[in-house]
């Protein structure tokens, strides 16, 4: 078996980062390359953090299928090895499935590079367990697709004698850090890394908002009521990932639930101010989603954007990562 320079990790990382750029990386074969490099000069031994805590030790294999664009990465696979009854024994006491994965419909990559080192953190799109369970159902004699957290399904499928345990990342949150070893980064700092991440992506988003709208005039009633709708999105999605990363149960799928659901969620241990925040910004933004009669004002638009671009401020300020 080939040695790999794991002492070197973080510094092979921040090499590879190098070749990408700091841009998202979103085509298939980029995306293809990135994980071949690090195979190649790593073979696999990477730390690959979830959101909610959770990591592999490595990556043993990986797949991105060009038409369905379903990225899977394997951490153990069991199947055809040759294991002693006895190893075979041993191993089912802790690993009893065959392989373990886990897999989402990839949207983007996006390299986070410091001095001498860098992270890949990872995202995808949304997906519905009867979409989930449609992706993987053909030749499986039995699957089963069961909720592991808001951001995650977890996908059970046998395939003759053969049994899968797949964790399905479901949602567009950015829920996984590939992490060089030996880095110093533990779990709870890739945790935060994760979920600042997603709270920078859509104070950025809002800024985009804040320009288009320096950019019209109260006589462009519906690009100005497109925008506070853009604003209303982007705060779904922030109050989204605010609910994962305060454990906060939500009944509904990722595109199902709603502003006034996420705020009826978050807002029971708010101060009386944030809670006020917070419902001025469901009471504004509603008056530009539906027709109303009422003149459309610029003035009350930027408002609601520099509302949301508070309250997003606020949850990216608790959850800035502190490296000791």
């Amino acid at each position: 078996m080939k040695d790999y320079p794991i002492e070197k990790s973080s510094e092979i990382f921040f090499e590879i980062s190098q070749k990408y750029g700091k841009d998202l990386i979103t085509d298939h074969d980029q995306v293809m390359s990135l994980l071949s490099d690090l195979d190649h000069e790593l073979g696999g031994l990477v730390i690959l953090d979830f959101l909610d805590m959770a990591n592999w030790d490595k990556i043993e294999s990986f797949d991105l299928d060009r038409e369905t664009n379903i990225l899977k990465l394997v951490w153990h696979d069991y199947r055809g090895k040759d294991e002693s009854e006895e190893e075979r024994e041993i191993r089912s006491m802790v690993f009893p499935a065959s392989i373990y994965s886990c897999a989402l419909q990839i949207n983007s990559i996006v390299p986070i590079v410091g001095p001498n080192i860098a992270i890949f953190l990872i995202n995808g799109y949304a997906k519905t367990k009867k979409e989930i369970k449609k992706l993987f159902q053909d030749q499986a004699d039995e699957i089963k697709v069961i909720d592991n957290s808001f951001f995650e399904k977890r996908v059970l499928r046998r395939v003759g004698n053969e049994i899968e345990v797949m964790d399905f990342h479901c949602t567009p949150i950015y829920s996984l850090a590939i992490i060089p070893k030996q880095s110093g980064i533990g779990s709870h700092h890739s945790k935060d890394v994760l979920y600042h991440h997603n709270f920078r992506v859509a104070i950025g988003r809002i800024e985009s908002v804040v320009k288009a709208l320096d950019g019209l005039a109260d006589g462009d009633a519906d690009e100005i009521a497109e925008k506070v709708n853009t604003v209303r999105r982007i705060m779904e999605f922030a109050l989204k990932v605010e609910c994962c990363s305060r454990s906060l149960a939500l009944k509904k799928t990722y595109s199902q639930v709603l502003l006034g659901d996420l705020i009826a969620a978050v807002k029971h241990e708010k101060e009386e101010h944030v809670r006020d925040l917070l419902g001025r910004f469901a009471g504004m933004a509603n008056e530009f989603s539906h027709d109303s009669g009422k003149p459309i004002d610029i003035a009350n638009a930027k408002i609601v954007t520099y509302l949301a671009l508070a309250y997003v401020s606020l949850l990216e300020i608790e959850h800035k990562p502190r490296f000791r």
